[in-house]
């Protein structure tokens, strides 16, 4: 299989000040600051160890995400991009994600992430709607949303994503298209838009088990997402994944890597990677990734490590790649795999779903309606 590509590294920060009400990720509360550069400090001795592995690969994308990243110091940001610079070999213009919350950034704070190098920022706001922020358990109110956009736009920012979330139970159309009106007013160069998930073990899922509110019905989401990806394309986005819409150029190069099948690193409690054909995660306990540190060992987790047969990376390349509005390419497929894509597949997969997937000269690609369905439609192919 051919997956050798420039290599984006994956930073994850797992605190957070409180965990939101529908968060499922790895991450949880810490209890002092100091925890942060400790954890920060493992970090960048992480970087080291797994640099050792990989010693000539070019490096053109890093992306902090949580948690919380935002609630690092920028001295903190500052050391983890040197240390990458110093043990990686990064190319000249690498794009530089940082995730941060509305309520824990300062304008001072982004302008220490910005001389850092940092020169991407995802600002979590979800809703400009006061009630849809506490229903979701946010720290944040809508002024601070709006405030914590200008500062970022003062400390020198110009390449900002806004992640918005729909399909929240009490956020009416109204609340929604009001939250992606505001959202194309400000411009951002990227808009996220993702249906809220409520995944059980969350505070949310107990109180839906307690029947303290009802689920968004299925319609009613999918008329949400539509309405907003036709407001984001009146104001000039382009949809090019189910779930981003970007301004021309400005699309995330980071993330474009885990939908074409191209090799990134996970550095951190948790994080996962695919790089030389094997997915794995690192430990997700903090005592373990602290041990591993400690004895300048990678900190992968031993049983999460997965070699998929050549038919199961095929399934994965197609899963992922119909992901992006402009699909899969059949050449980049041969590529990959030495084999046309329609002999390891049966084309009556296309003919089943007229109109939804379509199959056009090199491009198979899913319709806007076929990403409705598209779970069922992939499905067809792993």
């Amino acid at each position: 299989m051919m997956t050798t590509s420039n290599l984006g590294l994956y930073l994850h920060i797992p605190f957070c000040e409180r965990k939101c009400r529908y968060c499922d990720f790895l991450s949880f509360p810490y209890a002092q600051t100091q925890i942060l550069s400790e954890y920060a400090m493992a970090l960048r001795e992480e970087v080291m160890i797994q640099s050792e592995a990989w010693p000539y690969r070019l490096v053109d994308t890093i992306y902090i995400g949580g948690g919380t990243p935002s609630l690092l110091s920028p001295e903190d940001v500052a050391m983890l991009l040197d240390s990458i610079r110093e043990n990686f070999h990064v190319s000249l213009d690498p794009e530089i994600t940082l995730e941060a919350n509305p309520n824990s950034v300062t304008e001072e704070k982004l302008r220490g992430y910005r001389q850092a190098g940092v020169n991407r920022l995802s600002l979590g706001v979800q809703s400009f709607d006061n009630e849809v922020l506490r229903f979701l358990g946010r720290l944040h109110d809508k002024n601070q949303a709006m405030n914590a956009y200008q500062k970022a736009k003062r400390a020198g920012f110009d390449n900002i994503n806004l992640d918005l979330m729909f399909g929240i139970p009490g956020q009416s159309m109204k609340k929604w298209t009001d939250t992606v009106r505001q959202a194309t007013f400000l411009r951002p160069q990227h808009i996220s838009l993702y249906s809220l998930s409520i995944e059980e073990g969350t505070p949310l899922y107990e109180s839906l088990k307690k029947h303290e509110f009802l689920e968004t019905p299925s319609a009613i989401d999918r008329e949400m997402y539509h309405e907003a990806l036709k407001m984001m394309r009146q104001a000039g986005y382009n949809h090019y994944e189910i779930s981003n819409a970007a301004l021309s150029g400005k699309e995330g190069r980071h993330n474009m890597k885990y939908w074409s099948y191209m090799e990134y690193l996970g550095l951190g409690l948790g994080a996962s990677s695919f790089i030389h054909d094997s997915r794995y995660k690192n430990v997700d306990s903090m005592i373990d990734y602290l041990k591993c540190i400690k004895s300048h060992t990678a900190p992968i987790d031993a049983g999460s490590v997965e070699n998929y047969t050549i038919r199961e990376e095929m399934g994965i390349y197609i899963f992922t790649g119909l992901r992006r509005a402009g699909g899969i390419s059949l050449e980049h497929f041969r590529k990959c795999f030495d084999r046309e894509l329609f002999d390891v597949f049966s084309y009556d997969v296309v003919k089943k779903n007229k109109g939804l997937l379509i199959h056009n000269g090199d491009r198979l690609y899913l319709t806007e309606y076929g990403m409705d369905v598209s779970n069922r439609i992939l499905s067809e192919f792993v």
